[in-house]
């Protein structure tokens, strides 16, 4: 029992010698705005709710050794909606992945971990910009209350991108006319194959769908984007060519591919109509509440 008191003992001690930080926060004009001591990060988080602008962290330093505080690095933030949009969704991004973290390993977390996979590099690709993601889109196709589901939507200053995940591996055969795609592989030396719904007839109808929601809209003046990301372990064989506007791509591919395609494309969307966009979309998705 002595020894255990000796040692938190002597842990407080040497955190009184060492020392520790805290972080003051002020406006672009020098105010003093609050004084967290136990702030671990100096980022955008602690900005959330304040108003646009420029602000400054002071991180200070205090112990018995230095007990007048010592200005130990300023880091100054500009806080505006683009910066607050993207710490929303990293937010999100993180939640989202300790979730799946604690899912059983089935088809669905299977499903759903490719759509987290894909909206990280959507992210990644999108940081700088004004953007917003949404999953599981669903869609009228016709009048028969028929529906059609979006994995992903992406709406982006240079457009639309729709995103479509395929979970299969192995050689992927398929053509555009096809009801069906073929996926073959070996395992035990026996090979093995699997049909899957066409992915690019999928595609082309959710396209279709897309443009019928804003009949209201010059569609044609909206550049629309179809990307269709197959696994890393998948090799896709024989599979129509890509175009501008539709390619099929490994998910190690979406990156370069997306960063490229929005260096070539002129903007077209404002961060006011990108959020009117996603406030429709958002009604037939799972970020409704959201919005």
């Amino acid at each position: 029992m002595g020894i255990a008191i000796l040692v938190v003992l002597v842990v407080i001690l040497a955190f009184l010698i060492w020392g520790w930080d805290f972080v003051v926060l002020r406006d672009e004009l020098g105010r003093l705005l609050s004084r967290k001591v136990q702030l671990q990060k100096a980022d955008e988080g602690a900005l959330i709710g304040l108003a646009y602008g420029t602000y400054s962290f002071e991180i200070w330093h205090r112990g018995l050794l230095h007990w007048k505080p010592r200005l130990v690095k300023t880091i100054t933030l500009e806080h505006n909606e683009v910066t607050e949009n993207e710490w929303n969704y990293s937010v999100k991004l993180d939640a989202e992945a300790k979730f799946l973290r604690s899912m059983p390993d089935d088809a669905e977390k299977r499903h759903r971990n490719a759509e987290f996979l894909t909206d990280s590099i959507l992210f990644r690709a999108s940081k700088g910009t004004y953007f917003k993601i949404l999953n599981n889109v669903y869609l009228l196709r016709n009048s028969l209350n028929d529906t059609t589901h979006i994995d992903s939507v992406l709406i982006h200053p240079t457009g639309l991108y729709l995103f479509e995940n395929v979970q299969k591996t192995g050689w992927i055969y398929g053509d555009a006319n096809s009801k069906s795609w073929h996926a073959t592989k070996m395992k035990e030396n026996v090979t093995r194959e699997s049909n899957f719904e066409n992915p690019m007839a999928r595609s082309v109808r959710n396209e279709e769908a897309l443009r019928r929601m804003f009949e209201d809209v010059d569609f044609s003046s909206i550049p629309c984007f179809s990307y269709i990301v197959f696994d890393d372990k998948a090799v896709l064989k024989e599979i129509p060519e890509s175009t501008v506007n539709r390619k099929f791509v490994l998910r190690s591919q979406l990156l370069q591919s997306l960063l490229r395609t929005f260096s070539l494309a002129t903007p077209v969307f404002s961060e006011n109509e990108i959020g009117e966009f996603a406030k429709e979309l958002a009604a037939l998705s799972d970020q409704f509440s959201d919005y």
